[in-house]
């Protein structure tokens, strides 16, 4: 959408300056509207519903609980886990509470509210994206993602625009980072990698390059690409400047420094800088 902006830009200034400059212009002028444009009617969407974000993602984790069927008490615990570490003062909790019960009503109308969400941050994908990790993350906090489970989140994609090729790979790079944090906690209580086997840290290693969604045998310029590109996408004070809640920041710099110790590990592994 902004290249077609810098080209429309363009076509203006070549017009009103009567030079080919103008459209040159244009092309540089164009994507730095098409943002102001996009900052300017997400924050207009947000403010006139600042919450819509945070109970929408507490009502998709209690829907994802009882999809398993009978909701038990570590799925209870798990909401109340997520709602801690975003430091939710009592009135946001009692909302997230409000909404993760909403969310496992029989007529929960889940497409209805995905929709609602995707049309306040239709404008921001990189939102709409940490809003689909979030969910993950917490879908597998047990290691393991029920296939009712995964349902929901390709419904999810598909309210959101999204391929389920890119649904899928971002179930797996989260998976990743299911299996990193395990391990990394492992290798504290034993001591760090020097006291630790080698079958584990080459799992390490693994898992670091699903964090980064890439493949072990990656060059290093696309390595060096993809930790860009997500580092980008998951800077703190961009995603709020986007429209993220600040309710949520903590998880966003909790996932930007994985994707950081992610590729520190493959940077030492391949040795380069």
């Amino acid at each position: 959408m902004s290249f077609l902006w810098a080209i429309i830009t363009g076509f203006v200034l070549s017009l009103i300056l009567k030079s080919g400059w103008g459209f040159f212009l244009g092309l540089f002028i164009g994507p730095m509207l098409y943002r102001k444009f996009c900052h300017a009617i997400t924050q207009q969407k947000t403010e006139a519903n600042p919450q819509l974000y945070l109970m929408v993602v507490f009502e998709v984790l209690g829907h994802l609980s009882k999809a398993k069927g009978v909701i038990t008490r570590d799925d209870i615990n798990l909401a109340r886990q997520f709602m801690d570490q975003l430091q939710l003062n009592d009135d946001k909790r009692k909302l997230a509470e409000a909404s993760f019960n909403r969310g496992k009503a029989s007529d929960y109308p889940l497409q209805a509210r995905l929709r609602e969400l995707y049309n306040q941050y239709r404008l921001r994908p990189d939102v709409l994206n940490v809003f689909c990790e979030q969910l993950i993350q917490v879908a597998l906090v047990d290691g393991v993602l029920h296939p009712k489970e995964q349902a929901i989140l390709f419904i999810v994609a598909q309210e959101f625009h999204i391929p389920q090729q890119q649904m899928a790979m971002y179930i797996q790079m989260m998976m990743g980072s299911y299996h990193f944090q395990q391990q990394q906690y492992q290798q504290r209580q034993h001591g760090g990698y020097n006291n630790y086997q080698p079958r584990s840290s080459e799992s390490d290693l693994k898992n670091a390059y699903r964090i980064l969604g890439i493949s072990p045998s990656a060059e290093i310029t696309e390595i060096k690409r993809a930790y860009r590109k997500l580092m980008n996408e998951h800077h703190p004070d961009k995603l709020v400047s986007k429209g993220l809640p600040k309710e949520m920041l903590e998880a966003a710099k909790k996932r930007a420094q994985e994707i950081q110790a992610a590729y520190d590990l493959i940077k030492t592994s391949r040795g380069f800088k």
